[in-house]
């Protein structure tokens, strides 16, 4: 597979320039002054059915591993060879590596900025500016074992209130994943229309 780089973003939210995927979720620095990688584009892709329920995924993944996500998550890749994924082609492509599915069509709604070490393994981190994508889809799936451990479909106040009860866990022991938090403790209604597509 032909090595790919990830895009960084400056404080104002702006792509600054490319890194390599493993640096960029890398924790560095000492006890008490960890810096958590280096702040990057993220993806998490979120298949919504005619119920409005949200797919969820159990991921499989060096960085919060058996964590709880949405339907997927990637990055803009940026190969040598080519231009950098756009937003809806690299959701196309977590879609196709993960489900087994086709989506073409993804409305983003949501972006995200937030931060979190990996509980059980220190040695990396998540340090985005996540872009949230939302497509309808009704279809079959065809889980890549490789990615993921299951998949669900979960009503989406199921999860607003799984989230929140959450987080008065510790941290190793929360069910889902950092990002995921993130998007559930906005404003209820930002993310019910979030959520809620006519596509």
């Amino acid at each position: 597979m032909e090595e790919y780089e990830i895009p960084l973003v400056d404080r104002s939210g702006r792509v600054s320039g490319y890194g390599d995927r493993w640096l960029s979720h890398t924790v560095s620095g000492s006890t008490g002054n960890l810096i958590l990688g280096q702040k990057h584009v993220g993806i998490t892709i979120a298949c919504i059915d005619h119920k409005n329920r949200i797919l969820l995924e159990h991921r499989k993944h060096k960085i919060f591993d058996k964590t709880w996500s949405l339907s997927g998550d990637t990055h803009p890749r940026k190969y040598k060879s080519r231009e950098v994924e756009t937003l809806s082609e690299a959701s196309s492509r977590c879609a196709s590596e993960d489900l087994g599915v086709r989506i073409e069509k993804w409305a983003p709604t949501l972006t995200v900025s937030y931060s979190a070490p990996d509980p059980r393994n220190s040695s990396y981190c998540e340090n985005e500016l996540l872009s949230v994508m939302v497509a309808r889809y009704e279809g079959e799936l065809n889980m890549n074992a490789e990615n993921a451990y299951d998949l669900v479909w979960e009503d989406m106040q199921e999860i607003r209130a799984e989230s929140l009860d959450d987080l008065r866990k510790r941290p190793a022991d929360r069910k889902y994943a950092p990002w995921v938090h993130a998007i559930f403790t906005l404003p209820y209604e930002e993310v019910q229309k979030a959520f809620s597509t006519k596509q």
